[in-house]
Order: structure tokens, then sequence, then C-alpha cells
């Protein structure tokens, strides 16, 4: 397939690599900045302008990869006409795309991505959504043709995979931050952590989460609770945080106590 990228940031960089490497062609890439613009353009051989100044070439999709806050306004910018418009954020409905596309879905990449870290896009679940059926065959084919895994998700699947997504990744790396900060006060490092992540997750996958639950909180040891909070009480966030964490899993440990 030819493909239009509006938006040249992380998710765009990405898409537009397991693209070529799947033998679509990358023939445009429109972002308000045109430096990041040019910058993928170069790397996939497309033209590129900015969302004010950019005359749409000949494809068959436009994929609308820029954050949820300006997507709406980049569709107004950069209208699809007949080809397919994809959104691919986990919490826009796909009815953005209503009144202003004729064909539209969602191809939602589940994956964190960061400029510079190679990923194996084949390992992604894509969750896809379409209009009509026969853009719905014409999103799995070019879905499949990214990854093995693709699942059809509406729009209030996809908000509630985002939100878990958010809570294992972003919630969790927060964590990840408060933990590094009280190993470098005891001048301890942070990967001294990194086989009990490890096997804390590989549990998880393996057990379910419940099931994988330990600590004090899940042992309801009191002794140990109050030792933390005490070692927190010059951080109130943080002892408010291990509170709220100790309470809701102890309501899910022992739900006598709820």
């Amino acid at each position: 397939m030819r493909i239009i990228l509006a938006g040249a940031g992380r998710v765009a960089g990405h898409l537009a690599e397991a693209l070529q490497e799947n033998g679509h062609a990358v023939v445009g890439v429109v972002s308000r900045t045109p430096q990041h613009a040019q910058r993928l353009a170069e790397k996939t051989g497309a033209v590129w302008g900015t969302f004010s100044s950019f005359t749409l070439p000949t494809a068959d999709v436009v994929i609308y990869a820029v954050s949820d806050q300006a997507l709406e306004e980049v569709i107004t910018a950069i209208p699809p006409g007949r080809m397919l418009a994809l959104h691919t954020a986990g919490s826009i409905p796909m009815d953005i795309f209503k009144g202003k596309a004729k064909n539209y879905g969602v191809l939602y990449p589940l994956q964190t991505f960061t400029e510079g870290r190679q990923i194996d896009f084949r390992e992604i679940p894509l969750c896809i959504e379409a209009n009509t059926p026969e853009n719905k065959e014409r999103l799995q084919a070019l879905a499949s043709s990214l990854s093995r895994r693709v699942i059809p998700a509406g729009s209030e699947q996809r908000l509630t995979l985002h939100l878990a997504a958010v809570l294992v990744n972003n919630f969790v790396n927060h964590l990840f931050v408060l933990a590094d900060g009280l190993l470098r006060e005891k001048e301890l490092p942070f990967d001294l952590l990194q086989p009990l992540m490890e096997e804390t997750v590989a549990k998880a996958l393996a057990m379910g989460p419940e099931k994988a639950q330990t600590g004090p909180a899940a042992r309801n040891d009191e002794n140990v609770i109050k030792k933390h909070l005490e070692l927190l009480s010059c951080s109130p966030g943080m002892q408010k945080i291990y509170r709220l964490l100790t309470e809701s899993i102890q309501s899910n440990t022992h739900p006598q106590k709820k």
C-alpha cells in the first residue's frame, strides 16, 4: 500500500520503519515541525510538508500518528478525501472521523515507543476497528502485514486497554523512578532490582497477577508496613502512595478488611 504519515514523532517513526520493511511505500510525511517531517521523509524517500503547506500525493492510506489533543485539528488540516484514514490513539473513538472521512478506522499499536530503541514490530499487538466491513478487510490486511497479533477492538474496549496500559507502563515506571531515588540516597544501584523486576513480570504472565501478588501488604505484615512508613516520613507524597497501594492490595487479598 501507499501510505501518508500525518505526524513525524516516535509512533510515526517506528510505523514508517515497519511499513517499509513489510513492502509498503511511505510516500508522504507531514508534521507541524518542518525539521521532523524532513528527517523522517529522508529516511523513507517520501515527499514532506507541514500542516499549513502540503499537497497530498496519491496514496491508499493516511495514518494520523499525532497526540490525542492535536488529532482533530490535524484531520481538519489534512483531510483524507477518499483514502482510508486511520488514527493510532487508544483513548480516542473512531467516530472522530465522522463527517471528515468516508473510509476510516483505527490502528492502535499497544506499545511504548522511544526514539533510538529498536522494537520488533511483529510482536506488538495491533488493535483495529473500521467503519465498514470492506474497510475492516483492508485494515486487517495492512495490520497483519506488520504484526503477528491483530485484535479487533471497539472504541470502549480500546479505552479500557489504554487505561490498563497506563497502569502497567506509566504508573509502574513512576514507581521505578521513586525506587531509584530511594536507592540513590543510600548509594545503591537501581539494577540490583532487575532480577526481581523480571521475575515479577514473568510470574504475573505465567500465573496471573492476582496469584502472583506477594509482599507485606499481601501478608498483612503490619510491623514491616510500619517500618516502611517511618522510613518515608520525610516524603509525605511517597508515604501517601505507599498507604494507598497497601490498602488496595489488602482489600484485594483480604476482602474481609474492606
